[in-house]
C-alpha cells in the first residue's frame, strides 16, 4: 500500500492507494466521508481512533468508496448513501459507465470487468436520502449540506462545509492534476454538476480519489471538460 498521507486542520483527510477519505466534525459525534477499499482499513482504522465517527456519507456505491462500510457499521457507525445508488451497492453493472474520454476507453473497458468481479461487502444503509434531504447533515449535528452531483453515478453526492466541497468522483486529483473522472453512467450528467461546482465556487474541492485542492486550480479543468460534446448521454 502507498504511504499514507494524513491531515489535521481546515479538512481533515487519510489519503492511501490513490484513495482519500475525510472526517466532519460535529456537534453530536463525527462524519467518516467514505470508507476506502481493503488496503487501507488498518492503517485509517488506526487514524479514525482520533474521533468519535458516528456517521458514514458515502459519496457513491462504487467499491472503492463504500468497501469498509460494513465494517465501519459493525463498530457502531450508522451509514448515510442516496437513494438512487440503493440497487447500485455490489452491482457496478447495475449502472453501466462510459468514458469521459477516449483515452480512457480501454480503461473504462477495464474498470466495466473488475467492477463486475469485486463486490463489497453486504450492508444495508441506515439511512437512503433523497436530492430534497439537503438539510439532513444539519439535523444530525453538521455545519454541511448535502449536494447533489449526479454523473459518475446517478446517486452521487456531495458536502458543502465551510468552504469546503467533499465531490467524491464529481472531480478527481486521482493523476496529481485536476480532472474529471475517467468514466461516468452519463457525461451530460456529469457536466451539469461541474455547472453546479462552477456556481458554488468553494474555495476547496475535496476528491476522493487524490488530495485535496483549491478550487481556482481545478476552476480551468472544469471549465474545459465543459466544452467537450458528448454523442451519448
Amino acid at each position: 500500500m502507498a504511504h499514507a498521507v494524513i491531515r489535521e486542520g481546515k479538512i481533515n483527510f487519510f489519503a492511501a492507494s490513490d484513495l482519500t477519505c475525510y472526517v466532519l466534525r460535529g456537534s453530536g459525534g463525527d462524519l467518516l466521508i467514505d470508507t476506502g477499499m481493503p488496503q487501507t482499513w488498518k492503517p485509517m482504522r488506526q487514524w479514525l481512533q482520533n474521533y468519535n465517527i458516528r456517521w458514514v456519507f458515502l459519496t457513491h456505491a462504487h467499491a472503492d468508496h463504500d468497501w469498509n462500510a460494513a465494517k465501519m457499521q459493525q463498530n457502531g457507525a450508522k451509514i448515510l448513501l442516496s437513494v438512487l445508488d440503493k440497487d447500485l451497492r455490489r452491482n457496478f453493472l447495475r449502472q453501466r459507465v462510459m468514458p469521459t474520454s477516449k483515452h480512457y476507453a480501454l480503461r473504462n473497458v477495464m474498470q466495466c470487468v473488475s467492477g463486475g468481479i469485486f463486490k463489497s461487502p453486504p450492508y444495508e444503509a441506515d439511512i437512503y436520502f433523497g436530492n430534497e434531504d439537503s438539510g439532513l447533515l444539519r439535523t444530525l449535528g453538521f455545519d454541511a449540506e448535502i449536494i447533489p452531483l449526479p454523473g459518475h453515478t446517478y446517486g452521487s453526492c456531495g458536502i458543502l462545509s465551510r468552504g469546503v466541497l467533499y465531490c467524491g468522483d464529481a472531480f478527481t486529483m486521482i493523476f496529481g492534476r485536476p480532472e474529471i473522472p475517467p468514466h461516468a453512467v452519463s457525461p451530460q450528467l456529469m457536466q451539469n454538476s461541474l455547472r453546479v461546482i462552477e456556481s458554488l465556487h468553494p474555495d476547496w474541492l475535496a476528491c476522493g480519489h487524490g488530495l485535496p485542492v483549491r478550487y481556482d486550480r481545478a476552476a480551468q479543468a472544469i471549465a474545459d471538460a465543459l466544452t467537450i460534446k458528448y454523442e451519448y448521454n
